[in-house]
């Protein structure tokens, strides 16, 4: 599913869109739905002008979400990458000396 968009110099595209409800079922009656674009475009935000969208540069900046703590999986030492392994759990390893216990 598409919008037609028009950005700043003119040019009309086709943007990723999605239903949405304008209203919902009354007695019978049939919920009403637009076609309105998503607003997932890092340089561009999309607004309506009248009967058409038209495409406005978004201010500020967007930054990817980085988790704030370590996961879980970080302080097993078993889980680390070899580099980031304690010299004496390489060792051990390097000689045989690690055995696993089943949990069962």
């Amino acid at each position: 599913m598409s919008v037609c968009v028009e950005f700043p110099d003119g040019v009309r595209r086709e943007v990723p869109g999605q239903l949405r409800a304008l209203s919902t079922q009354h007695h019978g009656g049939s919920a009403q739905f637009e076609q309105v674009p998503l607003n997932c475009d890092p340089v561009w935000k999309y607004e309506r002008r009248g009967a058409r969208w038209v495409a406005v540069p978004r201010k500020g900046q967007l930054l990817p979400l980085r988790p704030q703590v370590p996961a879980w999986w970080q302080y097993v030492e078993l889980m680390l990458e070899p580099e980031k392994r304690p010299a004496a759990m390489l060792d051990a390893e390097q000689r045989g000396g690690v055995t696993f216990q089943s949990a069962a």
